[in-house]
């Protein structure tokens, strides 16, 4: 059995661990990082659906830009078990790795329902390289005409997205009453099931499959609840996605629904560190604990981690959700709170055609929205909620359309032009 010493172990390299290695050497200019994927190449996750597409070339691979000499990657090695006190990660090649510091990464899988016939051909997850890999050679050895989407969150409308781009006929299938329950309100959600129905898509909601149907071994249709029979060629399972920490049961890390981390996206173990879709942290708003799997939060959280990784004190503000999709010719953003749980917070909303607005305020501040039809001035609305600024004598402007950075008082607009930079 081989053994590895290394100072710095990232465990799943994806963009969590790719800003953690760059921020691990901005702090450590001696510090070597090893890393170890169950891949066998850097991409860009959120993009397979844009390449299944068609809309950019090949899955979006990052090979340029891992060339640096300070972190080596172990490709197609997966961990399989982690002892967290002796500070050793058991690869599934024998291999032993014994660290000072690590970040767990090890990102999310996707939820497979107990559906009868989910093994026959033809039937897919999509939330990796190799997924898109899979369904590219289906489509190159039969024909293929009918597809079915079983689940309609952000995974299932994206690949939805991908197959109208390709021409494909395309029954999305949700069990909840509306589409993108997490992401947008009743309102929001019948606006995303019109665009859908006119770019050609069957939605039936309330239902979900109860058998698929095979024809000499290969997917010829699914059965729903109900008893109607869909015809289908390939079908995706894109219910949703839970952290991947099975691996990590006896480890000794403390575990909720994804990994526990305190503000530094510290572990319940003093050196270990998690990131990303795999970490459980406190909602930006709310400050119940959440697992927000989205890929500017993972950005943010292995920025975070590779700093304190490396010795210094830098807190994650908390996580907040942030989804933007297009079907058709029509664009939605939602972010924050946007289904409040209770009459403390206020709603403001403006239906106007084909364009749907919705602010949700808490003791006069931004804390969620919904933007359909028009989401140019998303960004501004981030800024607005991640620095909390009072909008009492604004709130009334909202709902205008015209509303934007000229809008806000003259130290708001200061304050925000030296950030990062928003649409006007």
């Amino acid at each position: 059995m081989s053994e590895r010493r290394v100072r710095y172990l990232l465990v799943g390299f994806s963009v969590a661990s790719w800003w953690a290695a760059r921020s691990i050497q901005e702090e450590d200019v001696e510090g070597q990082v090893l890393a170890v994927s169950e891949d066998e190449e850097l991409y860009s996750r959120p993009l397979i659906t844009y390449a299944l597409g068609r809309r950019i070339p090949g899955p979006a691979y990052w090979g340029d830009v891992v060339c640096n000499p300070r972190v080596t990657v172990l490709w197609g090695r997966k961990a399989v078990a982690l002892e967290a006190e002796e500070r050793v990660v058991h690869l599934d090649s024998g291999e032993r790795i014994v660290f000072d510091r690590a970040l767990i990464a090890t990102g999310s899988v996707p939820i497979v329902p107990s559906v009868e016939g989910k093994e026959l051909e033809g039937v897919f997850t999509f939330t990796r390289g190799k997924d898109l890999l899979q369904v590219e050679r289906f489509l190159a050895r039969y024909p293929v005409e009918e597809v079915l989407i079983l689940g309609g969150g952000f995974i299932g409308l994206k690949t939805c997205e991908a197959f109208l781009d390709r021409g494909f006929r395309v029954t999305l299938v949700e069990l909840a009453p509306c589409l993108l329950p997490a992401m947008l309100d009743t309102a929001g959600s019948k606006y995303l099931e019109r665009a859908l129905k006119q770019a050609g898509v069957r939605v039936i909601t309330e239902n979900t499959v109860a058998s698929f149907v095979d024809r000499g071994g290969r997917l010829f249709g699914a059965r729903l609840q109900g008893g109607e029979f869909l015809r289908a060629d390939l079908a995706i399972l894109a219910i949703g996605v839970r952290p991947n920490i099975e691996w990590l049961l006896d480890s000794g890390l403390s575990l909720g629904r994804g990994i526990m981390v305190d503000e530094h996206q510290e572990t319940s173990v003093q050196g270990i560190f998690a990131a990303g879709d795999v970490a459980e942290t406190r909602h930006y708003i709310t400050g119940e604990r959440t697992v927000v799997a989205i890929w500017p939060e993972a950005v943010r959280q292995g920025k975070v981690a590779g700093k304190n990784m490396a010795g210094r004190k830098v807190q994650y503000p908390g996580s907040l959700p942030l989804n933007v999709v297009e079907i058709g010719d029509v664009p939605l953003a939602s972010c924050g709170v946007v289904n409040p749980p209770d009459d403390t917070f206020e709603v403001l909303s403006r239906s106007e055609g084909d364009r749907y607005r919705k602010f949700v305020l808490l003791d006069g501040r931004l804390v969620g929205f919904v933007l359909v039809g028009d989401i140019e001035k998303a960004g501004l609305f981030v800024h607005l909620i991640r620095e909390r600024l009072s909008l009492h004598s604004l709130k009334d402007k909202l709902l205008d359309e015209r509303f934007g950075l000229i809008a806000l008082p003259a130290e708001y607009r200061k304050h925000l032009v030296q950030g990062a930079g928003v649409e006007a």
